[in-house]
């Protein structure tokens, strides 16, 4: 399998997975016990005055594309005004003599030697050579060489001036490593324009990532890792997002991610690539398809009426902000589907709030979700159950939600013994006796 070009990838497809430091809920706790206190009270007031990398992030040197070329230029100026020669040079010219002869191995030799001299470490050659190095492993077909090699010279070069041209090799190896996959427009999107479209994506074999051993060793395939091939890619992928934001390639780059995670089932993950798409790439070709396919993956995500419903809730939101953003799509369909999907389960987590409430006696919250329910879904089957409910714990519990009250303004409320009434006597209104409102005799109308 010889490395697809990017010309010649599809054009599709940045969270950095950023893990918050553990703080310790009692850090002094330990100076309770006199000995071992003490020994580590000293190691916690050596260790308090160290900062963390992301409390010190230092952005002095991060340029974007304009300058970049401004930075380097001005160091070239510098240098050629005051006639100073380069250091490393003479070797320099003498590897990328060899490169151009297409002499890569020997060439890869030559510059990683210049990378590696140490007195040379902050000498513009050590760019130049850490570039033609990983170029060198490009041309062989050591990937992950090449890998290694671009991300080191992101990491100590980060306004190189070879950035755009790093990140696209980077892409490309990972797109070679995940198998150069399909677009989602030829797949997912494509299946979803059906109203079968959840059954015809099952069945259709480029919805799923294919298998690969991620701790079988891999010695003789230089093309790919020893181990962990996707992750691999995954990584490429990261350091696309990360070291280049608004590049040209960034939004490809989560698309990348997201069906990546999207077609491994790990719908969570896939979600918050398309978020980054909708947030920081508003402009993309993809945007769209992130708010289809992120209205899927986290309703997919959804577990159950027993577990957390924000994945439920986003996917609403995420529906019908397609539905207003784009009223003519092709998988209008299927999102309304969605929608009434989700109608059904957040009544039914609605109606077990009250049966949980009910359980436990609080029947004054039992009474608002009924109440909300019926408001709500009048509809539903949860909406006669609620009503029923609501006559049963009778009018001392009323939540004043419905628009339409269940009970009479001044019908008596009925005691804790009165539970079991008839439920229909507490809707009959108050009837008058004959004797109230004339002294006489029979009541008459007002108007006589």
């Amino acid at each position: 399998m010889t490395l697809p070009s990017k010309d010649s990838l599809h054009s599709i497809q940045r969270r950095n997975a950023l893990r918050r430091p553990q703080v310790l809920r009692n850090p002094l706790g330990f100076l309770q016990r006199p000995v071992t206190g003490l020994l580590l009270a000293v190691c916690w007031l050596g260790i308090a005055g160290c900062k963390s990398t992301v409390d010190s992030v230092d952005i002095k040197e991060t340029y974007g594309p304009i300058g970049r070329l401004a930075k380097n230029r001005a160091e070239q100026a510098k240098r050629d005004k005051s006639d100073e020669p380069y250091v490393g040079l003479e070797q320099f010219n003498a590897a990328k003599k060899l490169y151009d002869e297409q002499k890569y191995a020997e060439a890869r030799k030559a510059f990683h030697k210049i990378a590696k001299t140490k007195k040379w470490k902050n000498e513009p050659v050590v760019e130049e050579a850490r570039f033609y190095r990983a170029e060198s492993d490009f041309q062989l077909g050591h990937y992950p060489a090449a890998q290694d090699g671009y991300d080191e010279l992101l990491k100590n070069h980060p306004s190189t001036k070879y950035l755009e041209h790093s990140v696209k090799r980077l892409y490309a190896i990972a797109c070679f490593w995940l198998k150069s996959p399909k677009p989602a427009s030829e797949v997912e999107l494509a299946s979803f324009k059906e109203e079968n479209g959840e059954e015809l994506l099952a069945k259709n074999p480029d919805a799923r990532a294919p298998f690969q051993w991620r701790f079988l060793p891999n010695f003789t395939n230089k093309t790919e890792p020893v181990f962990d091939t996707p992750g691999r890619a995954v990584q490429a992928l990261r350091s696309v997002t990360l070291n280049d934001v608004s590049g040209p390639l960034a939004d490809d780059a989560l698309m990348q991610l997201a069906l990546y995670h999207l077609r491994r089932a790990d719908y969570r993950e896939a979600e918050t690539y398309f978020e980054e798409i909708r947030k920081n790439h508003s402009n993309s070709e993809f945007v769209q398809a992130a708010y289809i396919l992120g209205e899927h993956a986290s309703l997919k995500s959804y577990q159950g009426v027993n577990y957390d419903g924000k994945q439920l809730l986003e996917a609403r939101n995420l529906a019908e902000a397609t539905n207003r953003n784009y009223p003519n799509s092709p998988q209008r369909q299927k999102l309304e589907a969605d929608l009434a999907r989700i109608r059904v389960e957040i009544v039914e987590r609605d109606w077990k709030r009250v049966e949980y409430y009910m359980r436990r006696g609080e029947k004054e919250s039992a009474a608002v979700y009924c109440e909300i329910i019926m408001e709500q879904y009048p509809d539903s089957v949860q909406a006669a159950r609620a009503r029923e409910t609501l006559l049963k714990i009778g009018p001392k519990y009323a939540a004043g939600i419905l628009s339409r009250p269940l009970f009479v303004k001044d019908a008596p409320v009925p005691s804790e013994s009165e539970d079991d009434e008839d439920p229909d006597e507490l809707m009959e209104p108050r009837r008058l006796d004959d004797s109230e409102g004339n002294e006489g005799g029979s009541a008459a109308p007002t108007g006589e």
